[in-house]
């Protein structure tokens, strides 16, 4: 039966950016998803007109009583969330059954393209057509608008009985099919939605749904992550896992897959491929201290460097922050000299060497392609760089600064900009790519990098995520984290854990493995897809 609408109930943010992230952590590219069998990935709107039967394959989720929840707009009262990274192109096949027939129009309704409470397509299978059952709609911030084209003028419900249904979305054309008893029984086509969240209910009758399979060609793969350094006692000379890591904001790999990170409390550390043992390269010193250039990497200081990166020779340069500098490791002597920075908290020097320009709080450093430009980020309005060959520095013109950065195999140079990113290619030309229906906004981006594929990494620090910004599809996805500052759920799936407002992250140059300076939680992460 329909109903009215009256006022909603808020959720908590937390709950929707669960809603919103969760399904990417099931599945590989094009496998079948079962949401049934994940009772942990469901919002219901009002729990308590709900109930779990079964396990494994015979799990039902069951409308059991009318709800109390209050939708804003004219839409189904009640609907339960298989929460995820959005669904575009998809197969939904499941058995639905109605429990109590009522005198009026009885239905159960199928939600997909969920970006929202009030943004959604949904199915109305309701006994008999009319001007709001047996409809396929729309609801954008607004009152359910019917969008179907074709439809079938009656359903064969039955009490009690489990009717196969299946709903097929298109998002590149619009195309929007549904089967019931294996007959097609509604057509649309819109693009209102290009993608979303799937989810089952009803306006106030009851019923329930089993053996839901959902086959979507735009499922991310699932990413395990894991502890490699971080969460001892130990200062060094230990397994990395077993030492202490204290607020690690950057990581880099050199061509040996040692890997190295730099601390905020200045401290700059090694972890050896081979034997998993960490080592403390140069151990903190007072703010004050002498900076150690031309020195062993063990007497130098650094103030809150921020981020690092290796050359392929294995030399080290690290933003070194507050001393308004970058400082390079020599990979051979183990020595330190400044590289760029002459020590002033200025933008000074175009034109002229790389040590005697002014630098402006760094926290950003990425090679291009070739290692023949160094580019400079940091807390002001531009983005400088330094040609490898001359060490001459020049301002990137055109490209407003940024402290996260990243160039990918083309040497195009990208920043983030409202929920995507901002790219310069090589003939100057600045483009603006964005996905819209993404959730939630970025927030406080600490650091970007280019993968494999030139996809952009994204270190959300202010959502407590890693995102990834896949370039040639325009779509930001997540990739770990649940959008709640936290450190639970390590080792897991990645999409089940807790971060603590990630600073950095990068591949690893030969496995392609994701790692992730998770900051506050004192620890680097690992992410990898599941075996």
């Amino acid at each position: 039966m329909d109903g009215r609408f009256e006022t909603p109930r808020m959720h908590s943010l937390t709950s929707w950016i669960l809603f919103l992230i969760a399904v990417q952590s099931l599945v590989a590219v094009d496998a079948p998803l079962y949401p049934l069998q994940h009772h942990d990935q469901w919002q219901l709107e009002d729990p308590a007109a709900w109930e779990w039967q079964g396990e494994g394959e015979a799990t039902l989720l069951v409308l059991k009583k009318p709800s109390h929840y209050k939708p804003k707009f004219r839409r189904p009262f009640n609907l339960g969330w298989f929460g995820g990274t959005d669904l575009d192109s998809f197969t939904l096949t499941c058995e639905a059954r109605l429990d109590v027939f009522n005198k009026g129009n009885n239905d159960v309704c199928i939600a997909f393209g969920g970006r929202s409470e009030s943004e959604f397509y949904y199915a109305h299978l309701g006994e008999t057509a009319d001007g709001v059952h047996l409809q396929l709609h729309v609801v954008n911030n607004a009152d359910r608008k019917a969008i179907t084209t074709t439809r079938a003028k009656a359903l064969p419900w039955k009490p009690g009985h489990w009717h196969p249904i299946k709903l097929v979305r298109d998002a590149s054309s619009g195309s929007i099919k549904v089967w019931f008893e294996d007959q097609l029984v509604l057509e649309a086509s819109d693009t209102t939605f290009a993608k979303g969240r799937i989810g089952f209910g009803s306006f106030d009758d009851l019923g329930a749904f089993r053996k839901v399979t959902i086959t979507s060609a735009s499922a991310q793969p699932a990413l395990q992550v894991e502890v490699v350094a971080g969460g001892g006692t130990m200062i060094e000379n230990a397994p990395a896992t077993q030492c202490k890591v204290t607020q690690p904001f950057g990581i880099a790999f050199d061509p040996q897959d040692n890997m190295f990170i730099c601390e905020e409390t200045h401290r700059l550390l090694r972890v050896d491929a081979k034997t998993g043992v960490l080592n403390v390269v140069t151990s903190a010193k007072a703010k004050n201290a002498p900076a150690g250039d031309n020195g062993a990497a063990k007497d130098a200081s650094f103030i809150a460097p921020h981020n690092l990166v290796a050359d392929a020779e294995g030399n080290l340069f690290i933003a070194d922050t507050y001393h308004y500098a970058v400082r390079r490791v020599d990979a051979k002597t183990g020595f330190v000299t400044t590289f760029a920075g002459n020590g002033s908290k200025e933008l000074s020097g175009d034109g002229g060497p790389a040590t005697s320009a002014g630098l402006d709080g760094l926290a950003c450093l990425c090679f291009n392609h070739d290692f023949s430009k160094l580019f400079l980020g940091g807390f002001s309005k531009v983005i400088r760089v330094v040609d490898m060959k001359t060490a001459i520095i020049t301002t990137v013109p055109g490209f407003g600064g940024s402290r996260a950065m990243a160039v990918d195999s083309k040497d195009s140079l990208f920043t983030t900009v409202g929920n995507g990113v901002r790219m310069l290619a090589t003939d100057g030309k600045v483009t603006v790519l964005n996905d819209p229906s993404a959730a939630p906004l970025l927030k406080g981006v600490k650091h970007l990098w280019a993968d494999r594929e030139d996809n952009i990494l994204i270190a959300d620090a202010g959502n407590h995520l890693i995102r990834k910004f896949i370039v040639a599809e325009r779509k930001l996805v997540t990739l770990a984290g649940v959008g709640e500052k936290g450190a639970s759920g390590v080792p897991g799936l990645a999409l089940q854990a807790q971060l603590g407002e990630p600073h950095g992250v990068v591949t690893h140059p030969r496995t392609g493995d994701i790692y992730i300076a998770d900051s506050r939680n004192h620890r680097v992460l690992r992410l990898k897809q599941r075996p």
